[in-house]
C-alpha cells in the first residue's frame, strides 16, 4: 500500500523547515527537498526527535537547474509515495541594478523560482486531479504586488508566483484540489541575512522589522489546510500591498524606487547580491 506524503522545497532551514515541522506535528509523511545534503540531514534528524512516528525522505537536489523537478517527480514515483500535499518554498532573489547583475545568476533564479515551480505543479498537479484530491501551496512575496527597483527580476518571478497559483486554483477546485499562495514580506531567514552581511541596509528590510520564520510558516501551513486562495502575511504588509493597487502605477513604481534603494556601506554599487530563503 502507498504510503501518502507531504513535499516541502527549501526544507533544510527557515520557513521551509518549520512548514516541514509544523506538518510533521499534524502526523504528515515528510519529503524534504533542497540542495544541500547536509542541512536536509540536519534538519530531518530535528524532526525526528520531535516526531518519531513520521516517516522522513530526504532528496537533495539544486532545482535551480534544468530537470530538476523531473528528478523530485521520479525520487517519489521510485518511494511508491502518493503526494497529497506539495508545499513550493524554495527561491532566491537578486538584489542590485537589473543591468549590473549576472545572466547566469538571473538564469538560475528564475530556473528556481517559475520553472521549477510550475513543473512540479504540472507533475503532481497531473497525480492529484487523476485522484480527485489534493493541496499546493506556493511561496510568492509582497513584491508580487507592485514593481521592486533593484529587486526588480525577482519581483517579476514571484508575482508569476502569484497569478499562475490563483489562475491554477480555479483550474483545479473543481476536481478536489486547492493551490494556495501565501506572500511573506521580509521575514527574519537566510534570504535577508546575506543581505546584513554584505552591509546592505534600508529600514524596510533592517533585522527588528522582519516576521518570524515560524510566524509566516504558521499562516501558511493555515492558509494551505484552510484551501484559501492567496493571503498576505501580516497586517502592515497586507494593507501597504492593497494601497498600491489604488495609486497610480507611476506613483507606486516612484515610492517603491525609495523604499527598496538600500544603503551599502560595505558592498560595490554596481555588485550583485544573492539570497535564499
Amino acid at each position: 500500500m502507498n504510503q501518502n506524503f507531504s513535499i516541502v522545497t527549501g526544507a533544510s532551514a527557515g520557513i521551509g523547515f518549520e512548514m516541514a515541522k509544523s506538518l510533521a506535528g499534524l502526523s504528515h509523511n515528510l519529503i524534504l527537498v533542497s540542495r544541500s545534503e547536509g542541512k536536509l540531514q540536519q534538519a530531518a534528524v530535528r524532526i525526528r526527535e520531535l516526531y518519531p512516528a513520521v516517516v522522513i525522505h530526504t532528496l537533495a537536489v539544486d532545482l535551480a537547474t534544468p530537470d530538476a523537478a523531473q528528478q523530485v517527480f521520479e525520487f517519489t514515483r521510485g518511494l511508491g509515495a502518493e503526494v497529497d500535499v506539495l508545499i513550493n518554498n524554495a527561491g532566491i532573489g537578486l538584489y542590485g541594478e537589473h543591468v549590473e547583475l549576472e545572466r547566469s545568476a538571473l538564469g538560475r533564479m528564475f530556473q528556481l523560482n517559475v520553472t521549477s515551480l510550475y513543473e512540479l505543479c504540472l507533475l503532481y498537479g497531473q497525480q492529484m486531479k487523476a485522484r480527485g484530491r489534493g493541496r499546493i501551496l506556493n511561496v510568492a512575496s509582497t513584491a508580487a504586488y507592485q514593481p521592486t527597483p533593484f529587486f526588480a527580476a525577482y519581483g517579476a518571478s514571484k508575482a508569476f508566483v502569484l497569478n499562475f497559483s490563483e489562475g491554477l486554483a480555479k483550474e483545479l477546485e473543481d476536481y478536489g484540489v486547492t493551490v494556495s499562495c501565501v506572500s511573506p514580506g521580509p521575514t527574519d531567514t537566510a534570504f535577508f541575512g546575506e543581505m546584513d552581511q554584505q552591509g546592505i541596509t534600508n529600514d524596510h528590510f533592517e533585522k527588528g522589522a522582519r516576521d518570524k520564520a515560524q510566524d509566516v510558516a504558521r499562516i501558511g501551513i493555515e492558509t494551505l489546510l484552510n484551501g484559501r486562495l492567496s493571503r498576505i502575511v501580516g497586517v502592515k504588509n497586507f494593507w501597504r500591498t492593497w494601497i498600491s493597487r489604488l495609486a497610480p502605477r507611476s506613483a507606486v513604481a516612484r515610492f517603491a524606487k525609495g523604499l527598496m534603494r538600500a544603503s551599502r556601506p560595505s558592498a560595490p554599487a554596481s555588485r550583485p547580491q544573492l539570497t535564499g530563503h
